[in-house]
């Protein structure tokens, strides 16, 4: 049995997105670029404000992320990334 090799630019991203639940399939090398779905969708995220990325807010699930640690970020429309 081989085993899988892991590493920058061979995993993919699988963030997941704190509302829609749509998981990114990019390659974890896609930053700066937003996030993107296999329905289409695509999204920023930053980590979490509310619970600082654990997940948790005052011992239950963080409302502002749903657990995931990051939250969507609405950027201005003048944005540039890189």
């Amino acid at each position: 049995m081989s085993e899988t090799t892991r590493g920058l630019g061979k995993d993919l991203c699988a963030r997941v997105h704190a509302v829609t639940g749509a998981e990114c399939y990019l390659p974890d090398t896609h930053y700066p670029r937003p996030h993107q779905s296999l329905a289409g969708d695509s999204w920023h995220d930053g980590l979490c404000t509310r619970c600082a990325g654990s997940g948790l807010y005052a011992d239950a699930l963080c409302p502002a992320c749903n657990g995931t640690a990051f939250e969507p970020l609405t950027l201005p429309e003048t944005y540039q990334p890189g």
